[in-house]
């Protein structure tokens, strides 16, 4: 999977350094479909369009787009790849961590079992119910439904004892997810793990955005979550359209036997050759980065955001406290809205109205809800703060 550069040139498949916009020959893709791009001061959501591969993860799929391979041969290796990376039992890559997560609630219910498999979403004969903490479903995570669609149940509970007397004869799993969206849960990973082993169960994890640190690839296998999802278009920088699930062995291989390319019911989940090695080019990638140094960077530009923003009538600015497990930094830019007669939901859209169009954070609605106009560092290119800081300040000053 590694990637020369020298033969890259020689070959013409030579692409920008990270972070670098595609040199312009002429009206790109989008241009000519006439959608519009846009700086992203907000991050990688899915809507926005994730994130931006880096070259060598690019150079891997167009190597892989060239050639004919069996996808059971590849999910092997890739998946034994995994494994030495992380330290987990097993793993593959899925069609993103919302399908891993499917293919998890499968491996817990059915297994492998074929005839049980066919019947899906009729879970007759399984069971049924994944037990979590209450602040993980419903409004606090909205992407419960990734755990309901094959029919099972969630049993919502919230603190340890209630966990541990939800759990019955149609217990198939306990779930956790770790994420700004279900903050104000009351037991811990840890526990929750220690709770699930003790009654015989597997600890399913949803930390799809959990990365960086890219060790949390090994930290939540090493704690003994049984399985694991992770995005692949998030901060692994790997294809928007693909995902992990790590854990143990067994549980893996009932997942993967409910997946694509076998004819079940998560075939609709379907991963390709070029997203399998994509994303095992992002994973190599993530793991032997410099976060820190990458850190430094970004707080350097939002630090000349700031500085760009005094002199702004009643403008301050403060970089936000994040309670979730991963983040990029992230500043706040906050005025007398009364005064400006601005809220942060209108400088927004004016924003994203403008030329060229930035999406930021009205971090009025995030949660945990902050005041003022988000601008988040992690996907912002070299010298995009510059424009920001022209657009916000023309705004603010009643000139844009």
């Amino acid at each position: 999977m590694k990637i020369r550069r020298r033969g890259l040139l020689r070959s013409g498949l030579a692409l920008p350094l990270a972070g670098a916009a595609p040199a312009a020959v002429g009206p790109s893709v989008y241009q000519r479909l006439g959608v519009p791009t846009f700086i992203n001061a907000y991050g990688t959501l899915t809507t926005l369009g994730g994130t931006l591969m880096e070259p060598e993860v690019l150079a891997a799929m167009n190597e892989a787009a060239g050639h004919f391979v069996a996808i059971h041969d590849l999910q092997k290796r890739v998946g034994e790849r995994l494994a030495e990376l992380t330290g987990a039992e097993a793993g593959f890559v899925t069609a993103g961590a919302s399908c891993a997560i499917c293919l998890a609630t499968c491996a817990v219910t059915v297994g492998g079992d074929v005839a049980k498999i066919r019947r899906l979403p009729d879970l007759t004969g399984s069971k049924t119910e994944i037990v979590m903490q209450k602040a993980h479903t419903g409004a606090g995570n909205p992407y419960d439904h990734n755990w309901r669609m094959i029919g099972t149940r969630i049993i919502a509970a919230e603190t340890a004892d209630e966990i541990r007397a939800a759990i019955g004869p149609r217990t198939a799993a306990l779930g956790m997810v770790l994420s700004h969206n279900s903050e104000g849960h009351k037991v811990e990973l840890a526990e929750m793990i220690a709770i699930a082993h003790k009654a015989g169960l597997p600890l399913i994890l949803d930390a799809a955005a959990e990365i960086p640190p890219a060790s949390n690839l090994k930290k939540f296998v090493a704690m003994g979550a049984d399985l694991v999802a992770f995005s692949g278009g998030k901060n692994l920088r790997g294809p928007q359209c693909s995902g992990l699930l790590l854990g143990r062995k067994d549980l893996v291989a009932a997942a993967y036997a409910n997946s694509a390319p076998n004819n079940h019911f998560a075939r609709i989940a379907k991963v390709g050759k070029e997203e399998i090695v994509g994303l095992l080019t992002a994973v190599e990638r993530a793991l032997a980065r410099d976060e820190a140094g990458e850190r430094r960077r970004q707080e350097a530009q939002l630090a000349r955001v700031a500085a760009g923003m005094r002199g702004v009538p009643t403008v301050k600015t403060e970089f936000i406290t994040n309670q979730d497990y991963s983040h990029s930094p992230r500043l706040s830019i906050q005025w007398d809205e009364a005064k400006l007669g601005l809220t942060a939901g209108q400088v927004n859209d004016r924003l994203r109205a403008g030329t060229p169009s930035i999406v930021a954070a009205d971090m009025t609605k995030f949660r945990p809800s902050w005041p003022g106009l988000g601008i988040f560092a992690g996907c912002l290119r070299e010298g995009e703060e510059k424009v920001i800081v022209e657009r916000v300040r023309a705004i603010l000053s009643g000139k844009g």
